[in-house]
């Protein structure tokens, strides 16, 4: 072999890193399956380190050959619904607001290694001082410019703020303080309590709210649309017709679906109706956020959603700051009150702030990584894998493609992000995982193998069972 193709085994990162030229390294990735297109194909796949994009191969010569042995390329995952991870809640506010920052910049290096590559940071219902020092915080991180230092890590990129609440109804308001929730009758409440005017340009991507506590005649979704920012209906009692209204006005996305909404009506329809296409709707159908956790939502409604619309399903963790934290009872700041979390094997629960008295813990987000509410899809929509004209390798192939883009494609294209992320077309950024496709008892399971930010190697693991940060309830 060649000074200038090498092998990318053990000391694969001295020999790339010590050759860097004007142009970079350029990787070539070999027997391997692409999610691309809709499906897996077997295609190699090249990198450029200096740029840290996808590239055509046309021309170029490999400077490094990566051989994966039959394992799965896909874009880095996308979490469009994470509170927090390692400890630290995205709520959370200081004296010194650079302990923010230091606390961001620790989860995003840990982060990165359970193969979410990009993510916006989750701020619950809060006083509107959290808003204002947070969300300046949030601003999307810049991309790295050519020929980072050696040893460099990117750690998971910020897309901006995902603000959940505190537009919601108390009536769905879940682990939600509903002493914070409000309701907006004009723009200007919103911009008062977000402090709109004076945050940084991206800082805030998404917002959930519902629709029935924000006036509909002052145009807000539309001026939140027209911002340039993703709405999202969540934590709400709309009938369908004032849901339709939202959707009609630029909401694109329904919060946690099954979760703190009503369920679907059979004879009165309501905004859970929504996800189904019908003759009436004009616009395209929301997408709607799933947290597969196995506790969350029960797998044959997972499937059934699935079956409905599965172009619009997307993967959220709604993952809280115990993610990777031993199983065990912490404080929480939660809203305007000082309360307590526990996670006990995947499952997070804190005590009830409904205004009725309840005394019974409720949900609070989950503890699972992106990866597991992967399998854990796989194994609920795999139910159905009696497909008329399919074979089970085909149904296989089908829901293993339908599960990645549930955390890659779709997450990206309904932020409009597609042209930067989420899919292994040209000169998309090299945010990838590499995957290994397995069988654990008669189901699919996927495990992460390598992931790789910004075109570096970010995480190896070194046997099926090394999977970093694996929470309790795969």
């Amino acid at each position: 072999m060649s000074a200038h193709r090498r092998d990318l085994s053990g000391s694969w990162r001295r020999s790339v890193e010590s050759d860097q030229s004007s142009s970079g390294q350029n990787i070539r990735f070999t027997n391997c399956r692409l999610l691309r297109g809709g499906t897996l194909v077997w295609r190699d796949l090249w990198i450029n380190t200096a740029s840290g994009r996808i590239v055509d191969y046309a021309g170029r010569i490999a400077d490094a050959i990566h051989d994966l042995r039959g394992c799965i390329i896909a874009p880095g995952f996308i979490d469009c619904q994470l509170n927090g991870a390692f400890g630290f809640n995205f709520s959370t506010i200081y004296d010194d607001m650079s302990q923010y920052a230091t606390e961001l910049a620790e989860v995003n290096k840990k982060l990165v290694e359970t193969g979410v590559t990009s993510y916006l940071p989750t701020i619950t219902s809060q006083q509107d001082e959290v808003y204002h020092k947070v969300i300046p915080l949030l601003v999307p991180t810049p991309q790295p410019t050519p020929f980072p230092p050696l040893n460099h890590k990117p750690g998971s990129s910020v897309l901006g703020a995902h603000l959940e609440g505190p537009f919601l109804n108390p009536d769905k308001c879940g682990v939600h303080d509903p002493s914070v929730l409000k309701s907006a009758d004009s723009f200007e409440d919103v911009e008062k309590v977000y402090n709109f005017s004076n945050q940084p340009p991206g800082a805030i991507k998404m917002i959930t709210l519902a629709p029935e506590k924000v006036y509909r005649d002052d145009r807000i979704i539309n001026k939140l649309k027209e911002a340039g920012i993703v709405v999202s209906v969540g934590h709400t009692t709309a009938s369908f017709d004032v849901a339709f209204g939202a959707f009609e006005d630029g909401a694109t996305m329904l919060t946690h679906y099954f979760n703190a909404m009503p369920p679907i009506g059979h004879r009165k329809a309501n905004v859970s109706n929504l996800i189904i296409p019908t003759p009436e709707m004009w616009f395209p159908p929301p997408y709607f956020g799933i947290i597969a956790d196995g506790i969350h939502t029960n797998g044959s409604a997972i499937m059934l959603a699935h079956l409905v619309n599965p172009d619009k399903l997307i993967l959220v963790t709604d993952g809280m700051h115990v993610l990777g934290l031993e199983d065990g009872t912490c404080s929480w700041r939660n809203g305007s009150r000082e309360w307590s979390i526990t996670k006990s094997r995947g499952k997070v629960t804190a005590p009830s702030m409904a205004e009725n008295g309840e005394s019974e813990p409720v949900l609070a987000g989950s503890a699972v990584t992106l990866l597991e509410c992967v399998n854990h899809f796989l194994r609920s929509i795999n139910l159905g894998t009696g497909t008329v004209g399919l074979s089970v390798q085909e149904c296989r192939l089908r829901d293993i493609v339908s599960a990645l883009q549930a955390v890659t494609e779709r997450p990206a294209k309904m932020l409009g992000l597609e042209a930067t992320i989420g899919t292994l077309e040209i000169m998309r950024h090299a945010d990838l995982v590499v995957l290994d496709d397995a069988t654990v008892n008669g189901q699919p399971e996927l495990r992460l193998k390598e992931v790789w930010k910004h075109g570096a190697m970010v995480m190896q693991a070194t046997s099926p069972s090394d999977r970093p940060w694996r929470g309790d309830n795969s």
